[in-house]
């Protein structure tokens, strides 16, 4: 029998079906109690005309259902796309279209939305309410689920079949939707469990949404590992930092900008986080300054980061955490099964310790863009995935990463990556957040600029920020403007979108 998404819940639901899988909002489900509910799901779902190869989509905040939902989708080989319930109405319809979704399960929070776009997603044949009062509109899913045997649906899945369609965060022009196969996520499970070894049968904490990559593996690793996984149905800062203590938390995995908000919160500091072991990072490059800041907060802990991206099922390199103080500012060596290199612009390999983009290659890469074969060709070359990512490799193996590809500027013809300045920025004492961008100049092609947030009741001027910065950077490297503003613009996960900085900021 060939491994799929759903046969590693199988296998863990009959060797530890007593143990808890997950914990979402005060609902505890063991692996053979979700396995049972997944078989009740997928029943329900074929009796309803969903077979193999139809593209779902689910509109929902993270909850029991949801997994049970995403698991019962794998098992009967449907297509899962998850939508980001964040989009606005526009891009939900663009996404909902694009992917051809035949079937749409949605939560009961997102009718309003649902209604909305009803007119614009003809495609979509069968709406499915997941929710406890279902108006007489829908298809009531949670009542079709109940009357469902909890026998195993007699449907072959195979390895190589479509698992999921995820779309990008769309930073830059329309969301792409990356396709991954059953195999493409056995594979990023497998390598991120033998990453992280010795934490079978642990506690992790989640607030990462099931619809990005980062959730899904969050999801599908911890239940390939055996673990109990506590997501939060979002992210909530001091719930976070309850459910550290309450359920005695062995793991943390989630972006940086949620470390940085726990840091913020007074809570911290009187809470019991000796539980706490390992703490887990991605999504995007982590500033030095919360990484300090994360050690003396959780000081019996390990701080492991992860770089991955949609692309690769979030899995690319990670870090163990032997290395922590070691190798403090790496992203880790690739995990097992996947190969990096690092090129020029001409896609030759650079000598070791140059800056390029890193390429990789491996079993958990996407089999290509839905429906865009141009794009495809461009990120996937001679079987290597061009990332778009700066870094380079040292002596041992580990990876550096500078930047986004496109976030870099080039100031009189030298190369500045935005992270070396903003990494200085947050180590002053008064600066809460800072992104450093590029505009057009007629001297020296582009200038360096940064937006700034002050710590609640502190003053800065440009004159502050810029003198900081001049002790430990070169000159070219400063910032030439500084802009102070209340907010800096981000995407559905916390990433900054510099793009919108550079378009405020240009000028006419």
């Amino acid at each position: 029998m060939e491994v799929t998404i759903g046969h590693t819940l199988l296998a863990n639901a009959h060797n530890y079906g007593e143990r808890e899988a997950v914990v979402i909002d005060n609902k505890r489900l063991t692996y053979k109690a979700l396995n049972e509910a997944v078989n009740r799901r997928a029943n329900a779902l074929l009796a309803m005309g969903v077979k193999k190869g139809d593209h779902v989509g689910t509109l929902s905040a993270n909850s029991v259902e949801l997994v049970e939902t995403i698991y019962a989708l794998a098992r009967i080989g449907a297509v899962i796309v998850p939508l980001n319930f964040r989009l606005s109405p526009n891009e939900m319809t663009y996404v909902v279209n694009h992917a051809d979704l035949s079937t749409l399960i949605f939560q009961e929070q997102f009718e309003k939305t649902v209604r909305e776009i009803m007119p614009s997603i003809s495609a979509v044949k069968s709406f499915l309410y997941s929710g406890e009062q279902c108006s007489g509109d829908w298809i009531d899913f949670e009542a079709k689920t109940r009357t469902q045997s909890s026998q195993m649906p007699d449907v072959q899945v195979a390895e190589n079949d479509m698992a999921t369609i995820i779309y990008t965060s769309g930073t830059t022009g329309q969301p792409k939707g990356v396709v991954h196969t059953h195999k493409n996520w056995v594979w990023a499970m497998a390598s991120v469990s033998i990453a992280t070894k010795g934490e079978w049968f642990s506690k992790r904490l989640t607030a990462f949404p099931l619809f990005h990559a980062g959730g899904f593996l969050n999801l599908f690793g911890s239940i390939f590992a055996t673990n109990t996984l506590v997501m939060l149905t979002h992210f909530d800062a001091k719930l976070m930092i309850e459910s550290i203590e309450k359920e005695k938390i062995n793991q943390l995995g989630n972006p940086p900008t949620v470390y940085k908000m726990l840091l913020r919160m007074p809570e911290l500091a009187k809470t019991d986080v000796r539980s706490i072991r390992r703490i887990a990072s991605g999504s995007e490059v982590m500033p030095d300054e919360t990484r300090n800041q994360l050690k003396k907060a959780f000081p019996g802990a390990g701080i492991v980061e992860n770089y991955g991206m949609t692309e690769t099922c979030a899995t690319i390199t990670h870090r163990v955490m032997e290395f922590t103080d070691v190798k403090p500012f790496s992203a880790g060596c690739p995990v097992a099964h996947v190969r990096l290199r690092i090129v020029d612009e001409n896609g030759n390999d650079v000598a070791l310790g140059d800056v390029g983009e890193v390429l990789c290659s491996g079993p958990n890469i996407m089999q290509g863009y839905y429906k865009d074969k141009e794009k495809t060709a461009e990120a996937i070359r001679d079987g290597w995935l061009y990332t778009g990512d700066i870094g380079l490799m040292d002596g041992d193996g580990f990876l550096y990463l500078k930047d986004r590809k496109n976030n870099m500027l080039i100031s009189g013809g030298e190369n500045i990556y935005p992270k070396e300045i903003e990494d200085v920025l947050y180590r002053h004492p008064k600066i809460l957040e800072a992104a450093v961008f590029g505009v057009p100049d007629e001297l020296w092609g582009e200038k360096v600029c940064a937006a700034i947030i002050s710590k609640p009741g502190e003053s800065l001027t440009a004159e502050d920020v810029i003198g900081f910065c001049a002790n430990s950077l070169a000159s070219f490297k400063k910032p030439k403007d500084v802009y102070f503003v209340d907010a800096l613009p981000k995407n559905q996960i916390g990433k900054v979108l510099r793009s919108a900085l550079k378009q405020k900021f240009a000028g006419p």
